[in-house]
């Protein structure tokens, strides 16, 4: 046998010759850099077509770790190639300068970073709420409940500090979708309205005990958070909850804090309905 006498050389292909019969190719792959990853991401979202897109959708297209696509994509927002929604999806932007989204963008507003139509609030439900996110430097979300095939609770409107953790940890712990969409029985948000919407004499012990308290305390499906929510009625019913979500440890040193200020606003979104 001869020798294999030729070295792979970055990006040329190595001829490897045996007696001379036959020849096969191997194609020498340098690692990505952090360009290549950059087009790819870009590459991906042009492939998914109009958006808003998921970061796990653009991460899977791409071929990259969710984590390395959400770094490079943040990177992508600053320098104006990519817009993230309110809800923590990605389009490509147009030369235009406007993003590149086959859904109508929603209504901004100064005090909101919101989830769901702010059109559905009046203007004295959303100062109380962002009143509430000021005075407590922590998130708060109003869900109300969808009762469909599955009841869920969707994110109404949602205010966050100007530095958003809680929505960064979502998308790295791809739990985004949870935070602001899912069954009522996930978590404290769904089990508060789950408590005003069941018969007393039905519910089980802990919905009959969150209902007996009127609020409840637990973790978030972002791991690392924790909520306490109270129930919000209008004309005797149960419409919705609010809740507000901090890191644990705040959580623990806050609790009582935070709840006073919830049944505060709660009481107070309560007295009087207003027009839109």
């Amino acid at each position: 046998m001869p020798e294999w006498h030729r070295k792979g050389v970055p990006g040329r292909p190595d001829r490897i010759l045996d007696d001379g019969e036959k020849s096969v190719t191997i194609v020498a792959h340098s690692a990505r850099t952090a360009n290549d990853r950059a087009f790819l991401l870009l590459d991906a979202l042009a492939a998914l077509g109009p958006g808003p897109h998921r970061l796990r959708d653009v991460a899977a297209q791409a071929g990259l770790e969710p984590s390395t696509a959400h770094r490079i994509l943040q990177s992508a927002i600053r320098v104006g190639t990519v817009s993230k929604t309110d809800r923590g999806r990605y389009s490509l932007v147009s030369r235009a300068g406007e993003a590149a989204t086959a859904e109508p963008p929603a209504p901004t507003l100064p005090v909101q970073k919101g989830a769901g139509s702010m059109l559905a609030l009046s203007r004295r439900t959303r100062l109380l709420l962002a009143a509430l996110q000021k005075a407590t430097g922590q998130t708060v979300l109003l869900y109300v409940p969808l009762m469909l095939d599955t009841p869920m609770r969707y994110c109404l409107a949602y205010f966050a500090p100007k530095h958003d953790e809680l929505l960064g940890d979502a998308e790295r712990q791809l739990t985004s979708d949870i935070l602001f969409c899912a069954p009522l029985s996930v978590d404290a948000p769904g089990r508060v309205m789950l408590a005003g919407l069941v018969d007393a004499r039905t519910a089980d012990p802990a919905v009959a005990t969150i209902r007996a308290n009127g609020y409840c305390f637990g973790p978030s499906p972002v791991a690392g958070w924790q909520t306490v929510t109270v129930p919000l009625r209008r004309y005797r019913h149960l419409a919705g909850a609010v809740c507000l979500t901090a890191p644990a440890p705040w959580m623990e040193a806050h609790s009582g804090e935070a709840l006073r200020e919830l049944l505060r606003i709660s009481a107070e979104l309560a007295e009087k309905i207003e027009p839109l």
